[in-house]
């Protein structure tokens, strides 16, 4: 019996334990999730486990594929996020959609929306930026993950967005039209309106944060 419990106890204090964050994470463009103060978390119990906000950390592990369907900017839209190929691809705005994001040059390229899209990117754990040419546009967005804000031109518009993370709100202009979107996290519904069209989407193994970092493929 006494070895049997000293077996037990050891084995106890073997196996690391994780309690469920308690402070903001926001995710870069490979997919890590950090924490908003710029606290990385990758302990080598969970290394390559994707962790989705508030979830305990040992608990969760992120897809390979996110979808957006429904409809939005009075059209049908289906395409598919590839986290082993790194590819955004379907339809959407009555076009099809095929980019691909390279992490070791920074740069996210292919078509969408009718248009090529050429674009550079940086991730630091508060903040963001696309740079380049989509939609027919130059496009610089940048994003700040604590104030909450994303800011900058496209569609050769201004556009100034504030969001909630935890709330799942999205509100400001873009494409010289108001925008008012709300994230259920439960069903990943984003309901709404931009583009002066109401928006009836749903994410599933993607959030808000995604949303948001490709929020120029969203725009018509």
């Amino acid at each position: 019996m006494k070895k049997v419990l000293a077996v037990a106890v050891l084995a106890a204090l073997a196996t690391p334990t994780f309690a469920a964050p308690s402070v903001d994470w926001t995710r870069d463009p490979a997919g890590q999730w950090k924490l908003l103060s710029g606290e990385s978390f990758t302990p080598a119990a969970v290394v390559g486990t994707q962790v989705a906000p508030s979830a305990p950390i040992a608990a969760a592990r992120r897809p390979a594929f996110g979808t957006v369907t429904g409809a939005m900017n009075r059209a049908p839209v289906d395409i598919r996020f590839d986290r082993r190929a790194w590819a955004i691809t379907g339809g959407m705005n009555r076009s099809p959609v095929d980019v691909r994001i390279d992490h070791d040059e920074k740069r996210i390229f292919g078509g969408a929306n009718r248009s090529p899209v050429n674009l550079t990117f940086t991730w630091t754990p508060e903040a963001f930026s696309v740079e380049g040419g989509a939609n027919l546009s130059p496009v610089s967005l940048v994003g700040n993950w604590k104030d909450g804000t994303l800011t900058g031109h496209s569609n050769q518009a201004p556009l100034s967005l504030q969001f909630n993370l935890q709330e799942g709100t999205v509100t400001g202009y873009a494409n010289r039209a108001p925008v008012s979107l709300k994230y259920d996290k439960v069903s990943g519904a984003v309901e709404g309106y931009m583009n002066r069209a109401p928006v009836a989407i749903r994410l599933e193994n993607l959030d808000l944060s995604d949303f948001l970092q490709y929020f120029f493929l969203f725009l018509d």
